[in-house]
């Protein structure tokens, strides 16, 4: 019996729109090779900061240095901020999941600390989740074997009784192998996602 919903974050609880972070670098004079050149093809995680190999001030001054970028520390994190909206649809499942009390709620992401806090401020269904997993604090990232164990022990749950929701095939299919059952989220079918949810929760 479905006991637990595990939520990732991007793509399934907020949208991530990347290309509004890179039009604010652009817009301070950063280049796209040189932006692809210190981000690795625009894949900030293997700086780090997502991992928790380092910590926010660390991350900042990587970013504002490889980047040559003359901005505000603060101005930095705002613009790297700037790239999340509501995912409307889910933000009312939770709430509705919250208020009937079936199941418990809880969160397992790649994320960052500047990234969180600021969903966690501006985004209040996320709170309404009783426990997070998070890549920063759990030292790994999905989706390698080992993030998944971490997170049942930090959360506390059984996999067998758990849902994990993400919106990456390989996410997915790593949390499978942990003996978590899945649903590969597409938030422009947010219908199709609700008929399976259901159904593998009544099953």
């Amino acid at each position: 019996m479905i006991k637990n919903i595990i939520f990732d974050l991007g793509n399934v609880l907020v949208n991530v729109e990347y290309e509004r972070f890179i039009n604010k670098l652009k817009s301070s004079g950063v280049s796209d090779e040189t932006y692809m050149n210190f981000f690795k093809g625009g894949n900030y995680r293997l700086l780090g900061y997502e991992s928790g190999d380092i910590n926010t001030d660390e991350f900042i001054t990587k970013c504002l240095t490889g980047l040559s970028l003359k901005m505000q520390r603060n101005d930095y994190a705002d613009a790297f901020n700037d790239m999340f909206s509501e995912i409307v649809p889910m933000s009312r499942l939770v709430k509705k999941l919250k208020a009937e009390g079936r199941f418990r709620l809880y969160l397992l992401s790649n994320t960052s600390p500047l990234h969180f806090e600021y969903i966690k401020g501006n985004y209040d269904y996320v709170n309404l989740l009783e426990k997070f997993a998070l890549s920063y604090e759990l030292n790994c990232l999905k989706p390698d074997d080992i993030i998944y164990s971490r997170a049942v022990e930090h959360l506390g749950v059984n996999p067998g009784e758990s849902i994990f929701i993400d919106d990456l095939p390989e996410n997915c299919a790593a949390a499978e192998k942990a003996g978590i059952r899945t649903i590969c989220y597409d938030k422009d079918d947010h219908a199709k996602f609700e008929k399976e949810f259901e159904k593998m929760i009544n099953c």
